[in-house]
């Protein structure tokens, strides 16, 4: 009995049956290999909302092996042409470590001046409270509109003395104080009436207005020593890619930009907001922003130097996730091509053409809440409006005119107007009475023409059809990349023991 026992173990090793332990190799390329404990720490690694996203799938366990595979490839191709080490990406992680730098250091001044802020800052506050000021000065040019309170106590109660129109010296300059507007007296009241949240507002308040004086101040101390090359920049506007990378930018005392880091600093600021590279004034701003941030950044640096470490060490993943799209981009995206033809051969494939809804042009007129009453006693006269010098509806005027929309559909618009405007008839043309659509500010709107339904044109369904074609062709040429890396690096999912493990991944690490 002692033998058959012995040669069934012996057989089981031999075909590999029985539970497979955590070194057992699950994902394999001719470079490297991932275990089964691995994978499963890994895993447990993922935040909460990358794990939901494949828990939600059919088959969330095979998914996130073969993703992970991929991962390791192209991980992989990163390595083997060097793209961590590239200038372009090497710029956009030191942009993400500085600008973490600038925010931390930011949140501990803030939390240090909200802790400083005293009883006797909270009682000139509230003797302030509800005037806000436009004021300037030889130096610091017009300011405003700022809450009185929010300025430096000195000069607060120094302009606090004074009527509009008239100058006060304070520390050897001289303000103006160019207008001042006031609170009611009840609403003054009413606010101070509840201490509790009077001295949350004022605490925040004084502690953003200090902070921003305090790196407004630190700004300007970057800025002595900064330097531009304006022709320098002028000629990367003009010519972009074809100016030489090692040519320099800008400089101050620490640091100097090329033009092959600003490339990477130009990425990094337009993921935020659409940048313009070809805009001299866009260049030069994001050059002296950068020479600012990077002042903060070693300030913060020299106070904290572990807090900056772990922003570094931090920025490795930002910087892989850089490269990845950079690779995805030069293998996929840009191996996508799709000309006019094959969007009009599209068009002409299209089993039906689309019915656009009806949409409906309309002209109309922006007015600040302050003078609504005058401008609603001029609705009756078609031209009016107009003439008071202000901007149509600026989110749906039609390209090259300051009045007239573009054609709307009535889910477009905010509810107070589509409600209306979508019930008027032909012919109906007067003026309506006026929707608030941001925080005092009104919009006057008047029927110009109503389009019917219709067919789509080409026109009209191009950018859709050529989107698609992009999303399909995109999703076929990475499906073909990822086959090519798998030949390349001798990819494997070691599926025979899949059926073998616990069936959540979680356990995994512990075998």
């Amino acid at each position: 009995m002692n033998n058959y026992i012995f040669l069934f173990a012996f057989l089981l090793i031999l075909t590999g049956c029985g539970s497979p332990d955590g070194n057992t190799w699950l994902i394999r390329t001719s470079t490297d290999s991932i275990t089964v404990s691995e994978v499963g720490a890994i895993w447990l690694g993922l935040d909460q909302s990358t794990r939901m996203r494949f828990l939600a799938k059919d088959n969330p366990v095979g998914d996130f092996i073969t993703a992970l595979g991929r991962k390791t490839m192209i991980a992989a191709e990163i390595d083997n042409q060097n793209y961590l080490h590239s200038q372009y990406i090497q710029s956009m992680k030191d942009c993400w470590v500085i600008n973490s730098a600038f925010i931390a250091y930011n949140d501990t001044l803030s939390s240090s001046i909200r802790s400083s802020i005293t009883d006797t800052d909270l009682l000139h506050y509230s003797e302030l409270l509800g005037s806000v000021v436009w004021f300037s000065s030889r130096e610091t040019g017009s300011k405003g509109p700022i809450r009185l309170p929010d300025l430096p106590w000195n000069l607060a109660f120094a302009l606090d003395s004074i009527t509009p129109g008239s100058d006060v010296e304070v520390n050897g300059f001289v303000y103006t104080l160019d207008s001042v507007e006031t609170s009611s007296q009840e609403m003054i009241d009413a606010t101070l009436a509840d201490t509790s949240t009077f001295n949350s507002f004022a605490r925040s308040s004084l502690a953003e207005s200090r902070s921003v004086r305090s790196l407004d101040s630190l700004k300007t101390e970057a800025m002595r020593t900064f330097q531009m090359d304006s022709a320098a920049v002028a000629a990367y506007c003009l010519q972009l890619e074809s100016v030489n990378s090692s040519t320099e930018l800008a400089s101050w005392d620490g640091g100097s930009i090329t033009v092959g880091e600003f490339h990477g600093i130009a990425d990094f600021a337009s993921m935020g907001h659409p940048g313009n590279p070809q805009s001299f004034n866009w260049v030069s701003h994001n050059l002296r922003n950068q020479a600012r941030l990077s002042f903060v950044a070693d300030l913060y640096a020299a106070e904290f130097p572990e807090g900056y470490m772990s922003f570094a060490r931090e920025a490795d993943n930002f910087a892989l996730d850089q490269a990845s799209e950079l690779l995805f981009k030069v293998n996929v995206t840009d191996a996508v091509q799709i000309s006019d033809s094959l969007v009009y051969e599209a068009y002409l494939q299209m089993d039906s053409v689309p019915q656009l809804p009806e949409t409906r042009i309309f002209e109309s007129v922006m007015i600040p809440g302050g003078i609504i009453e005058d401008a609603i006693a001029l609705i009756s006269d078609e031209n009016s409006l107009k003439e008071m010098g202000y901007p149509g509806y600026t989110q749906f005027l039609a390209p090259g005119n300051e009045f007239i929309s573009r054609p709307v559909a009535q889910h477009e618009l905010p509810y107070e107007i589509d409600q209306v405007l979508f019930l008027m008839e032909e012919g109906s043309d007067q003026w309506q009475r006026p929707v608030e659509v941001e925080n005092d500010l009104y919009v006057f709107y008047r029927l110009v023409q109503i389009v019917p339904p219709h067919d789509a044109s080409f026109e009209q369904v191009e950018a859709t059809i050529r989107r698609n074609l992009l999303i399909h062709l995109e999703e076929q040429r990475t499906m073909e990349w990822m086959c090519e890396l798998e030949a390349k690096h001798d990819f494997q999912i070691n599926h025979g023991v899949l059926g073998d493990l616990p069936a959540d991944p979680a356990s995994w690490s512990e075998l």
